[in-house]
């Protein structure tokens, strides 16, 4: 096993999920203290965001790393770095996909209650338009 192949990509592993996060990680919190009242929820769910991406790189990389002495310094670096992407597009995909179910949630709810305050509370109390 090349030991610098090694601690490169586990370098590369941990701060690719930790660039991606730190972009996302004000809109996120942004969105994630609309929906959630409980104090520290928002950065709760933000740290566990962290913390997966980074555990689920750094997973991949050790699995399907290549680290024999005979790869090429350039492959294995390629091979580390599409891990990471990999990673980071799953979990930016899951924040997404989960987020934005929660936005439907609510958009339903909005469109119920503005419905229900136009609508008549019976339906002979409409009054007749010439």
């Amino acid at each position: 096993m090349n030991a610098m192949l090694f601690s490169a990509s586990l370098l590369i592993a941990v701060a690719g999920p930790i660039i991606a996060l730190s972009y996302l990680r004000p809109i996120l919190l942004k969105v994630l203290r609309s929906f959630c009242d409980a104090d520290g929820g928002a950065e709760f769910w933000v740290r566990s965001a962290y913390l997966l991406a980074v555990s689920g790189t750094v997973f991949l990389c050790l699995v399907f790393g290549r680290f024999d002495p005979e790869a090429s310094t350039v492959d294995t670096l390629r091979r580390a770095l599409l891990i990471v992407i990999a990673g980071v597009f799953v979990t930016a995909a899951f924040i997404a996909t989960r987020v934005w179910g929660q936005v439907q949630i609510i958009q339903a709810a909005q469109a119920a209650a503005q419905t229900a305050q136009t609508a008549p509370a019976w339906p002979g109390d409409r009054e007749v338009q010439s």
